[in-house]
């Protein structure tokens, strides 16, 4: 446990201005922000003045137990917040304790990312064939509560690892959810699954399809084997889907792209902390059927350096809407006194040198999905998604 405070005046100042001096000094990631003597100094003299005004003006009391550790968990959280990142957030004690769970323990099949304005758990992805597709959870729920004790009661992420639990247990999810203004009660029943992030199979006879739902660490392999077996079944043009394909493994999506691309710069990687950039390459080794990608503008992060890369290169047609503009990426990094800063610390840069971040990647040819059929995409026939329509179209221009 970190040290109480058991004063109000003098202490409390340098607590908060440790609590600051410790997170620039430390963390260079957040150096370029107050990167001179004055504007330190004017965060300082701040501080000193907000003290000043307390000391003298507050009416209040300050818990000497708590009360400090929650000024300064406050003090750093509008820090980060002042950045205007909406992937950074601060992560205090309660927040940042993890617990570990059992091995005979099966998780509901969402990825997460915490809701800072609700301290609640934001469902950022839902996994293929999991519980939690199987449930009525939405991406972009926000789970406040789970079995009737609240996320912040509890802590994100001991409550993300609480949504795990006994095969054929349930649990009750207190849901927002912001689309529709609607606080839900969803019942999740964890059932045993083994998550399967590629689905493929053969269009007219001379066409391979390979949907994406994720890149993970069993993407790579799964997707070899069903390029393999279709070019074995008569394939002579691929169409790879990628919409709504959340983010993922970076390792993952450069093993397929090195699979598609003769010798060339797949992707950079741009972190603060490096004086140079990581380049990811691939051999001359390559398929050499035509590829059409189809993107829409949910596709998200590592699913967009995919698509991007083999737009830039020249490995693909890409086709659909503009993409969501994820491009940069997240780390936790530890305080040293048990709290965190979760905290955008790289960018990818496509091998034409663009940032997509805010902006999203742009299809070599635009073509959109109703609204209607994007809320039965998984039930869409091939001739009523006009999108692999128009992707089949394009792939038969280069086949024949």
């Amino acid at each position: 446990m970190r040290k109480k405070g058991v004063r109000l005046g003098t202490l409390f100042f340098l607590i908060v201005a440790t609590a600051f001096v410790t997170a620039v000094v430390t963390y260079y990631y957040l150096s370029a922000v107050i990167d001179d003597l004055g504007r330190n100094q004017q965060l300082y003299t701040k501080l000193n003045n907000v003290n000043k005004m307390i000391s003298s003006s507050y009416i209040g009391t300050i818990d000497p137990l708590d009360g400090y550790d929650a000024i300064v968990d406050g003090a750093v959280a509008g820090y980060i917040n002042g950045l205007g990142d909406p992937y950074s957030y601060y992560l205090d004690e309660k927040n940042y304790t993890l617990s570990y769970l059992s091995e005979d323990s099966v998780d509901i099949g969402v990825k997460t990312d915490y809701d800072y304005n609700s301290k609640g758990i934001r469902v950022t992805f839902i996994k293929n064939g999991s519980p939690a597709q199987n449930s009525e959870l939405q991406v972009g729920d926000v789970i406040v509560a789970i079995d009737g004790t609240t996320v912040d009661e509890r802590g994100y992420r001991s409550s993300v690892q609480r949504l795990s639990g006994a095969v054929d247990s349930e649990t009750v999810l207190s849901v927002y959810r912001a689309t529709t203004d609607e606080n839900l009660s969803i019942t999740v029943r964890r059932t045993a699954y083994t998550p399967n992030t590629i689905s493929y199979k053969l269009i007219e006879n001379d066409i391979g399809y390979i949907l994406i739902d994720e890149f993970d660490s069993t993407t790579y392999k799964s997707f070899s084997s069903a390029f393999t077996e279709l070019i074995e079944k008569g394939a002579r043009g691929f169409v790879l889907d990628v919409r709504f394909c959340y983010s993922g493994d970076l390792d993952s999506a450069v093993s397929i792209l090195d699979m598609l691309t003769p010798s060339a710069i797949l992707v950079s990687v741009n972190e603060k902390s490096s004086s140079s950039p990581t380049l990811y390459r691939s051999d001359e080794k390559s398929t050499t059927v035509p590829i059409v990608v189809i993107q829409n503008a949910e596709t998200s992060g590592v699913a967009e350096v995919f698509s991007g890369s083999l737009r830039d290169t020249g490995s693909a047609v890409v086709i659909g809407e503009i993409s969501a503009g994820l491009g940069i990426g997240q780390r936790d990094i530890s305080l040293g006194d048990g709290t965190a800063i979760h905290l955008s610390t790289y960018e990818y840069v496509l091998p034409s040198g663009e940032k997509f971040n805010g902006a999203g990647v742009t299809p070599n040819f635009i073509s959109e999905l109703s609204e209607e059929k994007k809320e039965i995409f998984s039930e869409l026939s091939d001739e009523d998604d006009d999108q692999l329509q128009f992707a089949i179209a394009k792939l038969r221009e280069q086949i024949g």
